[in-house]
């Protein structure tokens, strides 16, 4: 019995270890993961993997409509800006208005292993 306990847990700490990966590194960009869409909404992808964000730094100016797109390249993921409202827990999108002014963290909001907390990046409204 205490064998396949012993088991069940080591599978269950692999499988949370490896929701996300180990790795440093940042990417920081304004443009290269952003478009401009037909209805004047800038659309920006963002994708999470080896806790981190690429890109970890987005710049918009206030009072841009902005659909950001979250997709998931290693483990489960989420992206959270709580200044604006925006919580995706699964590779999704959301839109809104950029009308607060500064910077705004936007962090991973599903626990994804040892690095989730360091899993950050900065939304800049100019």
């Amino acid at each position: 019995m205490k064998k396949w306990m012993l088991m069940g847990l080591t599978l269950l700490l692999v499988f949370v270890l490896s929701a996300c990966g180990s790795s440093g590194g940042s990417g920081s960009s304004d443009e290269s993961s952003s478009s401009g869409g037909s209805d004047g909404v800038k659309e920006i992808k963002v994708t999470a993997s080896n806790f981190k964000f690429e890109p970890s730094e987005i710049k918009v100016k206030k009072g841009e409509k902005v659909k950001i797109t979250l997709e998931n390249k290693d483990g489960n993921h989420g992206l959270a800006i709580p200044d604006f409202n925006v919580d995706l827990q699964k590779p999704s999108s959301a839109e809104f208005t950029a009308d607060q002014a500064g910077e705004h963290e936007f962090h991973c909001s599903v626990m994804c292993g040892a690095g989730h907390s360091d899993m950050k990046g900065t939304l800049i409204v100019e």
